[in-house]
């Protein structure tokens, strides 16, 4: 991996100049995407949402920045603006690259951008696309065994040994493939801090949150029995312990 970092006017790139070797603007506008026929889907379903791209024969995930919660309709994409390495795709790409060169299960970071406007500014990131479905298309399939929510587990312990805090774990930001790996994504607000704490139960209390409410409003998707999420419980703290 090769971090570099560009200004194209007011627009400020980072990249890995390994895999990306002249990034332009077009790279993070969907409208100029699909227009050239780069846009290979988009797994929100609608405009504003991430969309699937080729980037030099790189399968590649583009995700703007926008608000949830209360703040979302009022501020959407805008944010307040500071220093440019404090930012919110700055901070996610260069996590993403540390754990993904140290070999932990998250995807590579390609490019982000940043453009301010005024005291806001707006911003988009670029990583790889892994092939593999989130857990939540996993489970509208059928049910998991007890061995695979262990590996899930397994993982989600490995990352908090590591020391990182996500912000938002749930079934969406957990991908599986096909061979059994486990990979998490979408860090941003994540960080990561000293091992051990009470955030490690809060990520996972927030990950079982999530099992249940897509439970609650998917018909496809059955409630995870309590054996399951038990062996979830006995994969994470598996891996907690061989810290030790």
């Amino acid at each position: 991996m090769d971090p570099q970092q560009t200004r194209q006017g007011r627009q400020h790139i980072l990249f890995d100049a390994d895999r990306i070797s002249t990034p332009d603007a077009e790279l993070f506008e969907p409208d100029a995407l699909a227009r050239s026929g780069r846009i290979a889907g988009r797994p929100g379903g609608g405009r504003g949402s991430a969309c699937f791209l080729q980037v030099g024969g790189i399968p590649a995930v583009l995700r703007p920045y926008r608000r949830g919660g209360l703040l979302g309709p009022l501020l959407g994409d805008c944010y307040a603006r500071g220093r440019l390495h404090a930012s919110r795709p700055w901070r996610e790409w260069w996590l993403l690259a540390q754990l993904h060169e140290e070999g932990f299960p998250v995807p590579a970071p390609l490019a982000a951008r940043v453009r301010p406007a005024g005291p806001c500014y707006r911003a988009e990131i670029l990583i790889e696309r892994l092939p593999a479905d989130t857990l939540t298309e996993v489970l509208r399939r059928g049910p998991l065994p007890a061995e695979r929510w262990y590996a899930i587990g397994a993982c989600i312990g490995r990352l908090h040994r590591r020391g990182l805090d996500h912000a938002d774990l749930n079934a969406h930001n957990i991908l599986l493939t096909a061979d059994g790996t486990i990979h998490v994504i979408d860090l941003d607000r994540a960080c990561l801090r000293p091992h051990g704490g009470h955030w490690t139960r809060r990520n996972l209390a927030r990950l079982q949150r999530s099992l249940t409410k897509i439970a609650r409003s998917d018909d496809a998707v059955e409630p995870v029995p309590e054996n399951h999420l038990a062996a979830l419980r006995q994969g994470w703290h598996k891996a907690l312990e061989e810290s030790a």
